[in-house]
């Protein structure tokens, strides 16, 4: 047996001797629900036209049975689900067909729920991308990566681990699911996931997993067909359908998919979640609409988040190093040196993907060695956690930005329609703010805030601080790179690394984080693919729109052009100091391109690039006025604030 395989193999069986060990001391009201609906799902793996086809399978569902009826004290009780009970057990004794068995245990679920006062229920929203993340972590290994029961180390179990296909994924509910995963399952290697995963955790696998069905295709709901929370957390596929057919006729196994991906509030009939002070002040349904409006966003978002590393060479690299680590390949400290032998990593981040021809931006230091120079190699790791190269297109150092693209787009993974860019112009304080990263691995970045204030500067050159939007986000290192999305899912933003003072080292980056407004990025991405250049271009003047000058008291006594930006400030020296530009000039053209924004002066100050000597169109007291300046790159001591 392969190393990696006896490896698993041993994890998954002592973990599965930890979960019998309590599950035997453990007869709560949840453990009973799930025996009783693991009873009437595996039953049928059991026995066929009355005949035992696998005796262990049914041995097990009748000694599950057994124990539901001695725990509930079904034999002293003289209720409804007492009597239900012994007719189950008499069932699976005379070997009737598997679906008398199921509509037998689907009819007891409700009343014995109700019984025990127990019974698992979501407390919150389920986060179904988060569930596929941690499916391919810890239970691919056993159960395949598409749910087909084909794991690395499925061979080597006894039981096979459970396939997630046909009729049984029809039958199981999210529930039974997350009763496997919190309790585990005797007489299996299925270990209980209690101690390794949150009750979030365990739903988000839960809820992952009734989307492993083979022909899984969402198809939108009417808009007045609404089922809670608790309903889809404890029925079937078929109880669902059923449901909707119900309300519906005509409603498909594709409707269920869209229950099963696309949550809706608890609210709406289901009991409180929360505590009856919250449901009575009328909190609790803005809150978990909030939630629910929090979780569908990074659901529509995170596809285009990517994780972005850069490597520099490793001196030190040996074939050696590379022997040692395939050998051993789950205990290596560093996994890169399988994926790019003879580097290491540098620093890591986050992108966004934003279009299919596999342009990402990033932050600009995440591609910087100690040195300061770009490094050699990026890596990207996509939502799907493959791993690609991409070249560096451009950067702007001095706002920490930079453009990708990715080498091979065939291997980007099918992405989902709608990522859409906001207008940042018409961001306010008050309004949502949220914050995603992907950093290389399994974790990921989500953090909520508010806008505090709006840019007060478009334009860059003189004052970085002022251009940003400024938010209560606490962005962590690894989200560096990834966007800020409104409540609606646009993006209005970037997140890097703040403004550091002239002479710092990037070695030494500020704490925090800083958004970049997506409208200045948007600016600058054209022209950063057409110019390609790595270095802050600078004539070294700042600008404002003709409007905002407009609100200024001097502007009273101006003649103001109908287009062209106000030039506020000349820093001295720098080309355009040195061929005369003034404080109180107007820029209409630059480089025989007019001007009729800030956005336009960016943009034509990438694509003309560093090394251009170009021609300045002015207006200076009403009269017209031409110089030439050469497009020089900014020197540290011109950094901005």
């Amino acid at each position: 047996m392969p190393a990696r395989r006896s490896y698993l193999l041993a994890i998954c069986l002592l973990a599965a001797s930890w979960a019998r060990a309590e599950d035997a001391a453990r007869p709560g009201s949840d453990r009973l629900v799930f025996l009783l609906e693991y009873v009437g799902t595996d039953y049928a793996r059991a026995v066929a036209e009355g005949n035992v086809v696998n005796p262990a399978e049914y041995g097990e569902v009748l000694r599950f049975t057994k124990q539901v009826i001695a725990a509930y004290g079904a034999g002293r009780r003289p209720d409804a689900v007492a009597a239900g009970l012994r007719d189950l057990e008499a069932m699976i004794v005379r070997r009737a067909p598997a679906d008398e068995v199921w509509s037998a245990t689907r009819r007891l679920l409700p009343a014995l729920t109700r019984a025990l006062g127990g019974g698992a229920r979501p407390a919150t929203l389920p986060n179904v991308a988060r569930g596929r993340r941690l499916w391919a972590n810890d239970c691919a290994g056993c159960h395949g990566p598409t749910g087909a029961g084909d794991g690395e180390v499925a061979g080597s179990l006894e039981p096979p681990p459970t396939a997630f296909r046909g009729a049984y994924l029809e039958r199981i509910s999210p529930r039974q699911i997350y009763s496997a995963v919190s309790l585990g399952v005797e007489g299996t290697a299925m270990p209980s996931f209690a101690a390794a995963y949150s009750e979030q955790q365990r739903w988000d696998v839960a809820f992952f997993a009734m989307t492993l069905r083979v022909d899984f295709a969402p198809k939108r709901l009417p808009e007045d067909l609404s089922v809670t929370l608790d309903e889809i957390a404890t029925s079937s596929n078929e109880e669902l359908l059923e449901r909707l057919r119900k309300k519906w006729p005509q409603a498909s196994p594709a409707e269920v998919d869209y229950l099963r991906v696309n949550l809706v509030s608890p609210t709406g009939g289901a009991a409180p979640l929360a505590g009856p002070d919250a449901a009575a002040a009328g909190l609790l349904p803005v809150a978990l609409q909030l939630q629910d409006v929090f979780a569908r966003v990074a659901d529509r978002v995170f596809p285009f988040v990517m994780g972005v590393s850069s490597y520099v060479r490793d001196p030190d690299w040996t074939p050696e190093k590379l022997r040692l680590t395939r050998d051993d390949r789950w205990m290596a400290a560093n996994q890169e040196a399988l994926r790019y032998p003879g580097f290491r990593p540098s620093r890591a981040g986050s992108g966004l993907l934003v279009d299919q021809e596999g342009y990402v931006l990033s932050c600009d230091h995440l591609l910087r060695d100690e040195h300061d120079a770009l490094a050699p190699l990026v890596d990207v790791e996509l939502a799907d956690q493959s791993h690609v190269t991409a070249s560096i297109v451009g950067a702007e150092p001095t706002i920490d930005l930079a453009v990708l693209r990715i080498g091979d787009t065939t291997k980007l993974p099918p992405l989902p329609s709608g990522l859409e860019l906001g207008d940042s112009d018409r961001i306010d304080a008050g309004h949502w703010a949220i914050a995603l990263g992907d950093p290389p691995g399994p974790e990921r970045v989500f953090r909520v805030g508010m806008v505090s204030s709006s840019p007060q500067r478009q334009c860059y050159q003189e004052q970085l601080s002022a251009t940003g939007l400024q938010t209560s986000l606490d962005v962590p290192p690894g989200g560096l790179g990834g966007p800020v999305v409104d409540i609606l899912g646009h993006v209005i933003g970037l997140s890097v690394q703040p403004p550091r003072a002239a002479g710092t080292a990037i070695q030494a980056p500020a704490a925090g984080s800083f958004t970049l407004p997506i409208n200045l990025v948007a600016n600058l991405l054209e022209a950063l693919k057409v110019s390609q250049s790595r270095s802050s271009p600078w004539l070294g003047i700042s600008v404002l729109e003709t409007a905002s000058f407009r609100r200024r008291p001097e502007a009273v006594s101006v003649t103001i052009p109908p287009s062209g930006v106000y030039v506020d400030d000349v820093f001295d020296p720098s080309p355009a100091s040195r061929a005369g530009v003034r404080p109180g000039d107007f820029l209409l053209a630059l480089g025989g391109h007019e001007l009729r924004s800030v956005g336009d002066f960016q943009t034509w100050l990438y694509e003309l690039g560093i090394g251009t000597d170009v021609k300045l169109r002015l207006l200076r007291n009403g009269a017209p006025l031409e110089v030439v300046a050469p497009i020089e790159v900014r020197p540290e001591s011109a950094r901005p604030r």
